[in-house]
């Protein structure tokens, strides 16, 4: 069971009198200048850990029903239960690594489980540092993550998803313009919706990203994107909206959100019968290409904004299997 994709749904976040510290906790990240996105993740795996495992003293519930199955007889498996856990000075080491196995029942993918480990990992550092308290997670080890293959197109793909946005019209140009420039560049969805007029240089090919930790970098597109956003810029130049500073804009006005901007990809695909597409596949595919082609790993790693190679490695090795077989009539092809 372990590693497939689960319908989380709504999480239990009402932590109770373990949520002052959340809070506090927040604060001290935004004091920090974290991101948005950083702060919301780790507070709130924290006031899910709080919620559903200390105040319910570990108790399963119907999720726990659903999937922690036990793998040698298929009936739910038996999770070690506590006392409620009112106050954060009572947390211990136990609970902790309950809460680990608890989302291993699950079937939570390895790389979500260490996430949600390390966004403990973080509060309770702080903690004890703010109320001068053992640190229940000083001497735990992070839960190994197993690497996967990151999923690029094949190679058609883009294309044909790309098909289903040419023509003429506002929307079409859009959508194509917007979907030729993540194909050519890789960037975050946020990075992308992030964009403005003033970021996206059509002359010298070029836009001006925004990415995580608001460190800003520039990225490269070819000449046909730089086309497809000419053609894009002037049907938007005719919107009530085309005062704002925001590079898409929306059919009902305004800027187009993240959200939007991933359910027409969803769409787009959809209609080109591509199935599992998000924007982040297309950030898989442009690292696969980049270094399938011969691409020097560092400049990878700063056109994807990457401050560690620890990325680069893995996309690295991710994607070795698929260059390998593509090159393999390459090379048999020498063969008497």
């Amino acid at each position: 069971m372990a590693g497939i994709r689960l319908r989380r749904g709504p999480r239990n976040m009402a932590a109770g009198p373990l949520d002052a510290h959340i809070r506090s906790f927040t604060r001290s990240l935004r004091a920090l200048k974290r991101s948005r996105k950083t702060i919301s993740m780790y507070r709130e795996a924290v006031a899910w850990f709080a919620a559903e495992h200390l105040l319910a003293g570990g108790q399963p519930n119907d999720i726990d029903h659903r999937h922690a199955l036990d793998a040698d007889t298929g009936r739910p498996a038996e999770l070690e239960t506590f006392d409620p856990v009112w106050d954060w000075e009572d947390v211990d080491r136990s609970h902790v690594e309950t809460w680990i196995v608890r989302l291993h029942e699950r079937g939570h993918k390895s790389s979500y489980v260490n996430n949600q480990y390390r966004c403990l990992q973080q509060f309770f550092r702080w903690l004890a540092e703010e109320e001068e308290i053992p640190n229940p997670m000083r001497k735990t080890k992070p839960p190994k993550v197993t690497v996967e293959p990151v999923p690029v197109f094949e190679q058609d793909e883009t294309d044909r998803i790309l098909a289903q946005a040419k023509g003429r019209g506002f929307l079409r140009r859009r959508d194509f313009a917007l979907m030729s420039l993540l194909r050519d560049t890789g960037m975050r969805l946020q990075e992308l919706a992030g964009l403005t007029l003033a970021d996206v240089d059509l002359d010298r090919r070029k836009a001006r990203v925004t990415g995580k930790g608001e460190r800003t970098r520039w990225v490269r597109f070819t000449p046909p994107t730089a086309l497809a956003l000419d053609r894009y810029l002037r049907e938007r130049s005719r919107r009530d909206e085309a005062h704002l500073e925001q590079l898409w804009l929306s059919v009902r006005g305004g800027p187009i959100s993240r959200s939007g901007i991933y359910q027409m990809i969803r769409r787009r695909a959809g209609e080109a019968g591509v199935p599992e597409v998000y924007p982040h596949r297309f950030r898989h595919h442009f690292s696969h290409e980049w270094l399938a082609r011969g691409g020097a790993e560092g400049d990878l790693q700063e056109l994807n904004g990457w401050e560690s190679g620890q990325m680069l490695r893995r996309y690295g090795r991710s994607a070795a299997a698929a260059r390998a077989q593509s090159h393999y009539d390459k090379v048999m092809s020498q063969v008497a």
